[in-house]
């Protein structure tokens, strides 16, 4: 006979699914613990099919403690930049970081990708591939792991303040926005659907992100959070960390973002994100 299993099970279904476990992976597990065939397919295709309907019951993010937030107001990394404590927003988990970076290492970074940029892509939700879209008009390129001194540096200060070994970081991208630029609302996080499941098979779930502005901008280019009303504007050598995964393996919605179009002059940004696990 068919059954609705408990909430502890309804749970796991949905812990296992965002995590972006296989459901054949998941239906052994079940049927190992006694539950009949036709009980677990029922269940875990009514789960499925409510996920793709968008009427699953809202679950409420539960927030943990700061991957960032362990220092003082102003901390001393061992490469000796002082960098201080801006602004923080306690849920969803955000720091602006001032002084990040010197404006030397900013100069050099947009000096290293002027040559190779090219059209931004967004990740597609049904294959994970790269591809155009309309909300995103910016140019880019990327750095490998260590790919030059400068990278090196910035990356093992990232790993410092953080706690978190460079290996679990994904290259260092750079993007150029230039009048009219912008990037609307979106998630960094990998959504659990196919694309986004072979996203996460190097690496796991993307779990923080590390905006670091690498110019002044005259007019315009925000980084807008608009669930929370939240604008933070380019400062040349700052950085914005935020981070949106915890240890049920949740996302937090309330890191949508995007980038304000520019209005006068250009936006240059490095960006890094960093896995739940090792990526290279």
């Amino acid at each position: 006979m068919v059954q609705i299993l408990d909430d502890s099970w309804q749970r796991w279904i949905g812990e296992n699914f965002r995590r972006g476990c296989l459901k054949n992976d998941m239906l052994k597990t079940m049927l190992e613990s006694g539950i009949s065939e036709e009980t677990a397919t029922f269940n875990l295709e009514s789960y499925e099919t409510a996920r793709k309907t968008n009427t699953l019951p809202i679950e409420k993010f539960q927030q943990e403690a700061s991957y960032l937030f362990q220092h003082e107001n102003t901390m001393v990394t061992s490469d000796g930049q002082s960098i201080n404590v801006a602004m923080r927003v306690e849920a969803p988990d955000i720091v602006l970081l001032d002084n990040f970076m010197s404006h030397a290492e900013c100069d050099e970074l947009c000096k290293l990708s002027r040559d190779s940029l090219t059209k931004s892509t967004v990740v597609d939700d049904a294959t994970g591939e790269g591809v155009d879209h309309v909300d995103r008009s910016s140019q880019g390129t990327h750095f490998e792991l260590g790919q030059n001194a400068v990278v090196k540096k910035i990356e093992a200060r990232i790993s410092e303040i953080t706690g978190l070994p460079e290996i679990n970081g994904e290259g260092i991208q750079i993007l150029n926005y230039v009048s009219g630029g912008e990037y609307k609302p979106h998630f960094d996080y990998f959504p659990y659907t196919e694309g986004g499941r072979a996203n996460m098979v190097q690496g796991g779930q993307r779990i923080i992100t590390i905006i670091m502005y690498l110019n002044d901008v005259t007019a315009g280019g925000a980084t807008i959070f608009p669930e929370i009303n939240l604008s933070i504007f380019p400062k040349k050598g700052s950085a914005l960390y935020f981070s949106y995964f915890n240890s049920l393996g949740q996302v937090d919605p309330l890191t949508l973002h995007g980038g304000t179009p520019v209005i006068q002059g250009e936006k240059w940004i490095a960006t890094k994100w960093i896995r739940e696990r090792e990526y290279v």
